[in-house]
């Protein structure tokens, strides 16, 4: 008599065990793996955020410029950094605008103080109220 556990089904063929791989198998089929991340593109995304405000666009330039260097090494492509590079390369430029233009005007008014001394003064279409810690210019026309 033969043990039943021992006997296999008839045509049926006994499954061999497949050795180990070192090697993953491919995934099923509608399966992809994850792409690889792209380096810098955390320091892209932080450069194109702070590229927007006045006190942080010389940092966003800074991070912008790092991410795209990180990226490029990779043979990647990062649109975040580019974006904020150019974002705030304008930030930096129009900022660098501004103060060209006020701190020649506020040291024009600080002079013109002192000249005239305290007090309330009109000159042309100005006025200068001008005490010992300040100054006030306001322009009528």
């Amino acid at each position: 008599m033969s043990n039943q556990s021992d006997a296999q089904p008839v045509g049926v063929e006994p499954t061999i065990p497949v050795p180990y791989s070192s090697v993953p198998p491919p995934p099923p089929p509608g399966y992809y793996y994850a792409p690889r991340p792209v380096p810098g593109r955390g320091l892209g995304i932080a450069g194109f955020v702070l590229s927007f405000f006045v006190i942080g666009n010389i940092v966003g330039l800074i991070l912008s410029i790092v991410a795209l260097v990180q990226s490029k090494r990779a043979g990647r492509g990062n649109g975040f950094a580019v974006a904020g590079i150019i974002i705030a390369s304008v930030g930096v430029a129009l900022t660098i605008l501004v103060i060209a233009l006020a701190v020649p005007a506020f040291v024009d008014a600080a002079n013109t103080c002192a000249r005239l001394g305290d007090g309330v003064h009109t000159v042309g279409n100005s006025t200068y109220t001008c005490t010992p810690t300040s100054f006030n210019v306001s322009t009528h026309f």
